[in-house]
């Protein structure tokens, strides 16, 4: 009985990765690292075994300019803490030329200092003052932990780190075929209905960390109301 038990699981399990991997392939998304499944909850086990910092840190590929920017602002100990959701910027959301993904540098262009009223397009975030870099990375740590378990289905503000009146984050799930949970869907953003690339990966020390391909901006205060 058990070995019959532990077939069906298995084949559960099977059935479950091809239609994981054929989704993200329909959506045109890198695979993001298995997790071994968990016989016990019969699930994905989503542990990274790692810190926020760690995490980051081991994938370069995808969060090379992340890093510059943490290392430049002096924000490692952040990344370290606990009961925090970590919106986590990769490459793209800061340098995409693709005109459609408003980047960061391409919606944040500097003067050009050798030709008067022409701009530039950054290739650093060292290009930009710091406290701005700051603001920026503590605007994507919302306090407490956020995740598809305990997110509602209608959009709801969330606190952030960043010290502004405004500095906060509207996160829902959206429940359709293809679920995910949205960012800053509101009424005036640059940019809308902006979905997570991976979910719900969990540190080492009980937070979790969404990955996002955009960066997101600020609400103003009649955009609170």
């Amino acid at each position: 009985m058990k070995k019959i038990t532990r077939y069906i699981k298995l084949t559960l399990a099977t059935v479950t990765v091809s239609v994981v991997l054929a989704g993200c392939n329909l959506l045109g998304l890198d695979l993001q690292q298995p997790y071994e499944y968990d016989y016990e909850i019969g699930m994905f086990n989503n542990e990274t075994n790692k810190t926020a910092m760690e995490f980051i840190q081991s994938r370069t590929d995808l969060f090379s300019l992340l890093i510059e920017g943490i290392t430049y602002t002096g924000l490692e100990s952040q990344f370290d803490q606990k009961d925090c959701t970590f919106l986590l910027l990769g490459n793209t959301a800061f340098n995409s030329t693709t005109a459609t993904d408003l980047s960061y540098f391409q919606t944040h262009k500097l003067p050009d200092p050798n030709i008067p009223g022409a701009f530039i397009t950054p290739e650093s975030l060292t290009q930009y003052p710091v406290e701005q870099v700051k603001e920026l990375l503590l605007y994507h740590i919302v306090k407490g932990t956020h995740t598809w378990t305990n997110l509602p289905a209608t959009p709801t503000w969330y606190d952030t780190y960043a010290t502004a009146d405004t500095a906060k984050v509207n996160m829902y799930l959206l429940k359709d075929r293809n679920a995910n949970i949205v960012f800053n869907n509101f009424a005036g953003h640059f940019k809308a209905t902006i979905k997570a690339r991976t979910t719900n990966l969990k540190t080492i020390d009980g937070s979790y960390m969404h990955i996002l391909e955009s960066w997101l901006d600020r609400p103003t205060q009649d955009q609170l109301k």
